[in-house]
C-alpha cells in the first residue's frame, strides 16, 4: 500500500514508488522473464496505484493507529532485548526469514548464500517473500502483534521512510537486537547505515539495502548540469523536467531546493517547499509527475532531466545506446532509502535470526549479494572481494557470471553501489511521520501538485 495514496489494506492494490521502488530489474538472460517473475522495481510498472484509493489516513485508522504519537524507542515489556534476556536465548537450528521478491541472488531457484549459511551454522532457513509493501505487510503482522502472539516470522525487512518501521519501533513491537552477535556489523558495516537517524544506534534495525532518489540527465544535451537541485527548476528546461508523482519524494526534493534537510523539517518549511514545487509547475517546468516510467522517457527524449533512482541509471549506462543518462546526487544532497532487518516481538528463534542477519555482513557473503541486486552495499569491503574473487565467493561469483553475464569488476566499480565519499556525504535522510496527523498535512500539501493540468 502506498504511503501517500493508500490503497486495500488487504494489499491487493498496489502501492506507490517510494515503497516498492527497487534499483535495479532482476537478471533474465537464461531464465526469461516467465521464469524470474518480478523484482521489486518491476512491481511498479504494474501496480496500478491511483490517488482515488484509500487515504492514508483510512489505512492508519484501518490499522489501529491514532492521531496521538507514541514515545519513541519503547522496549518490549518483561525485559524483551536486554543483555540478560538475550543470555537466556539458544539457537533451534531454523529461522523464517521474510524479504520483498527478488531481493537475494538466486540461480536456477536456489539462494547460494543461504545454502552457505546452513553450511556453517547448521540452521535451516525458511525463506519467504510476502513482503511487496511496507504498509500492507504491516496491516498483515498486526493482529498478531497486538495479540503478542508470534507473527510467523524471525526476520522481516522494511524500509526507512515508510510509516510502518516507526510504528514497530514506537509501540515496542520489535526486539533490541544483541550487540553482542553483531560482530560482522561492528566491522563491515558502512557509514550510511551505521548509526542511521530512523534507528540511532542500529537498536532494532541493520540494514539490508539502499538507494537514492536523485537526479538524472541527458548529457547530450545538458552538457554541464552544475552541481545543484536547481538543474529541476531550470526554465531553460522547459516543459523537459520530469518530476515524481510520489508525494514523498515530489515533497523531499521541494525541502531540498529551499535549503531545508527533509529529516528535521517542520509543517512551515512543508508549505514554503510546496510553494516553489507550484511555482515550478505554474511556469510550465515540468512536463509530467512520473512513476517508474520516468525512465523510458528520459530514454526517448521525452525529458532531459528528472527524478530518478539510481539503479534505473546504473542499469541505462550498460547500454551503449544509453551512456548519455547520466547521474547527479546534487550538492544539496540525494535521498537515502533504506530496507532494515529487523526481528518482530514475540519471535519464535530470534538467536538463530541475529546469526544470519550478522551473516549477511561478511564481505564475502555481501559481495555475491550485490553482484545480484547492484543496490547500495551495505558492506564497502565487499567491493574488494569483487574486483578480486576468492574462497566460497569465487565459487558462487563463478557459477553465477554466466547467468549475469557482466564482469564483477562492474558491479565493483559502480559508485551507486559502492558510493564515493562525496556520495556519502550528499546523502539525506527522510522525514519520519510521528502521527496520522503529519502524514495527512504532508499528503495534503503535495499531493494536489501532482494532480490535474
Amino acid at each position: 500500500m502506498d504511503q501517500q495514496h493508500g490503497s486495500d489494506p488487504g494489499g491487493e492494490s498496489g502501492p506507490g514508488p517510494s515503497f516498492w521502488r527497487g534499483l535495479t530489474q532482476p537478471r533474465l538472460s537464461q531464465q526469461g522473464p516467465s521464469q524470474q517473475g518480478l523484482s521489486r522495481r518491476q512491481l511498479l510498472r504494474y501496480a496500478g496505484t491511483g490517488a482515488g484509493a484509500l487515504g492514508a489516513g483510512a489505512f492508519l485508522a484501518a490499522c489501529g493507529v491514532k492521531g496521538a504519537s507514541t514515545s519513541s524507542g519503547s522496549t518490549p515489556a518483561g525485559g524483551v532485548g536486554t543483555a540478560a534476556w538475550w543470555a537466556k536465548q539458544k539457537l533451534h537450528h531454523t529461522v523464517n526469514f521474510a524479504n520483498w521478491p527478488y531481493y537475494l541472488d538466486v540461480l536456477k531457484g536456489k539462494h547460494l548464500s543461504l545454502e552457505y549459511f546452513t553450511q556453517q551454522t547448521g540452521i535451516q532457513v525458511n525463506y519467504t517473500e510476502p513482503i511487496s509493501d511496507n504498509n500492507a505487510f504491516y496491516a498483515k503482522i498486526r493482529p498478531s502483534l497486538t495479540a503478542k502472539q508470534p507473527t510467523g516470522y524471525d526476520i522481516i525487512v522494511m524500509t526507512n521512510n515508510s510509516p510502518p518501521l516507526g510504528y514497530l519501533m514506537n509501540f515496542g513491537w520489535l526486539i533490541p537486537l544483541d550487540r553482542s552477535m553483531m560482530t560482522n556489523f561492528e566491522k563491515y558495516a558502512g557509514p550510511l547505515i551505521k548509526n542511521p537517524s530512523w534507528d540511532p544506534g542500529n537498536k532494532y534495525t541493520m540494514a539490508w539495502q539502499s538507494g537514492w532518489t536523485a537526479i538524472g540527465y541527458n548529457s547530450s544535451i545538458i552538457k554541464d548540469p552544475g552541481t545543484s537541485v536547481d538543474v529541476l527548476f531550470d526554465k531553460k528546461y522547459s516543459g523537459k523536467i520530469g518530476m515524481m508523482s510520489d508525494p514523498q519524494e515530489l515533497g523531499s526534493v521541494g525541502l531540498l531546493a529551499i535549503g531545508v534537510e527533509p529529516a528535521t523539517s517542520k509543517e512551515s518549511d512543508w508549505a514554503k517547499a510546496a510553494k516553489k514545487l507550484k511555482q515550478q509547475k505554474s511556469d510550465g517546468l515540468v512536463r509530467a509527475y512520473y512513476d517508474q516510467s520516468y525512465i523510458d522517457h528520459l530514454k526517448n527524449g521525452d525529458i532531459v532531466v528528472s527524478q530518478v533512482w539510481s539503479g534505473d541509471i546504473f542499469q541505462a549506462d550498460l547500454n551503449s545506446k544509453y551512456r548519455d543518462l547520466k547521474l547527479l546526487v546534487p550538492s544539496e544532497g540525494g535521498m537515502l532509502w533504506t530496507d532494515n532487518m529487523c526481528i518482530p516481538v514475540d519471535a519464535q528463534n530470534p538467536k538463530d535470526a541475529m546469526t544470519l542477519m550478522d551473516f549477511y555482513y561478511n564481505p564475502q557473503v555481501q559481495a555475491v549479494v550485490e553482484y545480484y541486486n547492484d543496490y547500495i552495499c551495505p558492506v564497502p569491503a565487499a567491493k574488494t572481494v569483487l574486483q578480486s574473487p576468492s574462497g566460497w565467493a569465487q565459487q558462487a561469483l563463478t557459477k553465477m557470471k554466466p547467468e549475469i553475464g557482466l564482469p564483477t569488476s562492474t558491479t565493483a566499480n559502480a559508485p551507486t553501489v559502492f558510493p564515493t565519499a562525496q556520495y556519502i556525504k550528499n546523502s539525506r535522510s527522510y522525514y519520519q511521520y510521528k502521527s496520522q496527523e503529519e502524514l495527512t498535512a504532508w499528503n495534503n500539501l503535495f499531493l494536489p501538485i501532482t494532480q490535474g493540468a
